[in-house]
């Protein structure tokens, strides 16, 4: 429901009352006002029903009610039509995004999210909100430390905007640290995270000061009661089913599924399969769900662990085998789809130390560093470099020519041209070549093309023809997975 929040930060400037109703857990009343109002088309700014109408998917999702909502994400791409073409590709993205991560299919989803996290044009809020997209997608194929670089950088670019924003950003950066424990599977050395997870007490603090926003203030108390030191004796889970509770009450059946399903991974690694089984209900024991459920990885192995305990060990075994063979599944058809991402590139580049860099005196290693960070600005300047260090730039040049064998703007040069083949590689035939050597600080079609071919011996055209994207999938595929959920 994180997401969602967010969604309802750029929703309310407009429609206060749908998106106060969202937050605070009355999705049906935001759901009667929002679509009301959607049917009184006329009535409204087409940006502003687009917003309310990605809004108003995502409730429908919530609630559980998955075949309503792709049908409503299919009558916006008719309110998109109104709009230019880059509105119409982030926001039917997004949809997209919507529907996939709510269907754990979380490679489609990255792949839709890194659509808008990716453009520098795209309006910072719904890029904001595309970059926890991207990180809850990535965080589900096991891909932790990416995630928490991508929320990372989410708050980075959320820095003039508003304090809620930042405070759900944090939020969510405490979820995905719980979530990652949830889902080690028995193996903590299988996640690594720059910092332990978040304490129960750490979580009912953040909870309190989004107390304005219960949706997501019980979000937080439902994760502090997984931590609780005493989950797995009698009575230590009086939290979960509170929270459980208040989901069920608002009839947010897809919410409380995901809780109860987190619940019993948090019980079973406790030792307690009475009420991990409890809580699981029908889940606990549908064979025909244990396969087919979008969540059938966890539930598998949520089984396995309750045969243990209850020393039904070939059963356990059956099923262990199960989850393994699912997750081996994921990695070969998901994890393959999570997408290039030049924020990523950029950031990750920029932290690593290569040989060029060391080979420099301490100070001018600051300047590699700095050229590492800022390489794709067009205002990247030798003068701007040197005044960074405090040198002058005939010293700057002179240290580079001297130790590296090559001048700053010769370095520039390179390293640009190497992100650009790399960007084409990865992105051929979804922007003009052009387009993606202005996102690295180069405008000169002639320049651009002299250098790339000195460096590679071809025009970069000639790399961007010879690779096929990678689609996140149309309308039909869209369709054909929901019905394949269903």
């Amino acid at each position: 429901m994180l997401l969602v929040a967010l969604t309802c930060l750029r929703v309310q400037d407009l429609d206060a009352d749908v998106a106060r109703a969202a937050l605070a857990g009355d999705v049906h009343d935001a759901l009667r006002l929002g679509l009301a109002r959607l049917d009184r088309a006329s009535d409204i700014e087409l940006q502003r029903r687009a917003v309310l109408g990605q809004l108003m998917g995502q409730l429908l999702l919530a609630t559980g009610r998955d075949e309503q909502a792709e049908e409503f994400f299919q009558k916006q791409l008719r309110v998109y039509e109104g709009m230019s073409r880059s509105q119409v590709r982030w926001l039917s993205s997004m949809d997209r995004g919507y529907l996939f991560l709510h269907l754990n299919r979380s490679g489609l989803a990255a792949e839709c999210f890194n659509a808008v996290a990716d453009s520098d044009e795209a309006p910072t809020p719904l890029r904001v909100e595309a970059l926890v997209g991207l990180a809850l997608a990535i965080h589900g194929l096991g891909e932790h430390r990416r995630a928490a670089r991508t929320l990372a950088y989410a708050l980075q670019l959320s820095a003039g905007e508003s304090a809620e924003l930042k405070q759900l950003l944090e939020a969510t950066e405490l979820e995905l640290k719980v979530t990652a424990r949830l889902r080690q599977f028995g193996d903590a050395a299988a996640v690594r995270l720059d910092a332990p997870p978040p304490t129960s007490a750490t979580l009912r603090a953040k909870a309190q000061s989004l107390a304005h926003m219960p949706v997501v203030s019980q979000r937080l108390a439902f994760l502090a009661a997984l931590g609780e030191p005493g989950l797995g004796v009698p009575g230590g889970a009086a939290g979960v089913f509170d929270a459980l509770r208040w989901w069920r009450e608002r009839r947010l059946a897809h919410v409380e599924e995901v809780g109860r399903i987190e619940a019993a991974l948090a019980l079973v690694e406790e030792g307690d399969a009475h009420t991990a089984g409890d809580i699981l209900g029908a889940l606990a024991s549908d064979d025909s769900r244990l396969h087919h459920h979008r969540h059938a990885i966890e539930l598998a192995f949520v089984a396995s662990r309750l045969h243990s305990l209850q020393g039904r060990y070939m059963d356990a075994l059956r099923c262990f085998r199960q989850h393994a063979s699912q997750t081996l599944a994921r990695i070969r058809t998901e994890l393959q789809r999570v997408p290039y991402s030049r924020f990523l590139e950029l950031q990750e580049r920029a932290e690593q130390t290569d040989s060029d860099q060391i080979r420099l005196p301490l100070r001018y290693r600051r300047a590699y560093q700095f050229i590492l960070s800022h390489l794709n600005e067009k205002t990247l300047t030798i003068r701007r470099i040197a005044a960074h260090i405090d040198v002058t730039e005939r010293a700057l040049q002179m240290a580079f020519r001297t130790h590296l064998g090559q001048t700053p703007a010769e370095l520039i040069r390179r390293l640009r041209m190497a992100r650009i083949r790399t960007e084409l590689q990865h992105l051929a035939g979804r922007d003009s070549v052009l387009a993606v050597a202005n996102r690295w600080g180069m405008d000169n079609r002639s320049t651009l093309a002299q250098n790339y071919r000195q460096h590679y011996g071809e025009a970069p055209t000639a790399t961007s023809s010879c690779v096929k994207p990678v689609r996140a999938g149309g309308e039909e595929g869209l369709q054909r997975l929901v019905a394949s959920e269903a």
